[in-house]
C-alpha cells in the first residue's frame, strides 16, 4: 500500500499562489508558467490543487482581502499571499474549518499591529475604535452595521449616530444594540468580554437557547458559547486605550502587565511573586519602554531584558 501524499513545500505553495493571481489579473506569462510547471512534480501538484479549489476562494475572501492579493508587489500583498497559501495548503490541503484558520486575521478588512490603535467613523456616524493587535471584518446594509471581531478589542459609540443599530459577532456569540450606546467587546481566548458604558446591549451566546441577556450602562460580563457570567460592574478606565492611555487605580501589577503586553511587540512576562503589587497612575501607551522604566523606579521590581522584544519583570 502506498504512503500518504507528501505535503507541498511552503515556498512552492506561495509561488503557485503568485502564478494564480497573475492569471486572475490578466498578467500571466504563460510560457514562464509552463517552464515552472515542468521543473518539478510538486509545482504541477500545487498548480492543479489551486485550480481545483478556485471556486471556493470567492466566497471565503473578503473584498479587502481580494484587493490586497491583487495589488502590486508590496508588504501588504506579500502578507496576503503567504496567508492564502496557508489556507490552501496547510493541514491536509484546506481541510481546516474556516473559523479556525489564522489567516482570517491577516486578511481582515481592518487590523492593527501590536502597539497600533485606530479610530474610524463608520456609516451613519458610528465611531469605531480598534485596539492594539486586533482584527475586524465589516458589513453594512440599510438597517444594521455588522462587525465580526476576529481578534483583540473594539469600542463602538453610536450615541450621536443616525443609524445606531449594531451587531458584533465574536467567536462565542453575538452582541447587539438597537439604540444609541457606547460599549466595548474584547476577545479573551475562549471567552468574550463586554463592557457597556452608555445605553444598553443584548448578549446571545451561540449555543445558548435562552433569550438574550440585557446589559445596561455600567454593567459588564464574560461569556462563552454555552453560558454567560452574572453581570458585574463595567470599568471605564479599561477603555482609556481609546485615548492612547493606560490608567491604573490600585490595579494588581500582574493584571497591569497583562494589559500592557497587548500594546507591546515581543514578550513581556513577570514573576508571580510580584503579581499582587499595587499600581496606580496614568501612562501614555506610545512608549511602553518608558512605562516599564517607571515601574522599576516606583516599585520593588527590576527588569530582566534580553532584547527590546523580550522583557521580564522580577522582584528587586
Amino acid at each position: 500500500m502506498s504512503g500518504a501524499t507528501p505535503p507541498i513545500p511552503r515556498a512552492i505553495a506561495i509561488r503557485a499562489v503568485d502564478w494564480h493571481l497573475a492569471l486572475l489579473s490578466g498578467e500571466l506569462d504563460e510560457p514562464a508558467l509552463q517552464r515552472w510547471l515542468c521543473e518539478h512534480g510538486d509545482h504541477r501538484r500545487a498548480w492543479e490543487h489551486i485550480q481545483a479549489t478556485n471556486q471556493r476562494l470567492g466566497s471565503m475572501l473578503s473584498p479587502a482581502a481580494q484587493a490586497a492579493l491583487l495589488t502590486p508587489a508590496g508588504e501588504q500583498r506579500r502578507q496576503a499571499v503567504k496567508a492564502l497559501s496557508l489556507l490552501l495548503f496547510a493541514a491536509g490541503a484546506g481541510s481546516l474549518g474556516y473559523q479556525q484558520l489564522p489567516w482570517r486575521e491577516a486578511l481582515a478588512d481592518m487590523r492593527t499591529a501590536a502597539g497600533e490603535r485606530r479610530r474610524l467613523t463608520l456609516p451613519g456616524g458610528v465611531q469605531l475604535a480598534i485596539n492594539s493587535a486586533s482584527a475586524v471584518n465589516l458589513q453594512h446594509n440599510n438597517e444594521t452595521l455588522d462587525i465580526c471581531l476576529l481578534a483583540g478589542e473594539i469600542l463602538l459609540d453610536s450615541m450621536g449616530a443616525t443609524q445606531p443599530a449594531l451587531r458584533v459577532q465574536s467567536e462565542q456569540g453575538l452582541v447587539s444594540s438597537h439604540h444609541a450606546s457606547r460599549f466595548s467587546v474584547r476577545s479573551c481566548g475562549d471567552q468574550t468580554r463586554v463592557d457597556v458604558l452608555a445605553g444598553s446591549v443584548q448578549v446571545q451566546p451561540d449555543a445558548l437557547s435562552q433569550p438574550p441577556i440585557v446589559l445596561e450602562a455600567g454593567q459588564a460580563l464574560n461569556f462563552d458559547r454555552q453560558r454567560a457570567s452574572a453581570p458585574g460592574t463595567a470599568n471605564e478606565l479599561d477603555s482609556a486605550w481609546v485615548d492612547n492611555m493606560l490608567i491604573a487605580a490600585s490595579t494588581p501589577l500582574g493584571s497591569f502587565l497583562d494589559t500592557l503586553s497587548r500594546h507591546r511587540k515581543g514578550f513581556l512576562g513577570y514573576d508571580p511573586q510580584i503579581a499582587g503589587l499595587s499600581v496606580s497612575g496614568t501612562y501614555p501607551l506610545d512608549d511602553t519602554d518608558r512605562i516599564l522604566a517607571s515601574l522599576q523606579r516606583t516599585l520593588p521590581v527590576r527588569l530582566q531584558t534580553l532584547s527590546r522584544y523580550w522583557v521580564r519583570v522580577l522582584p528587586a
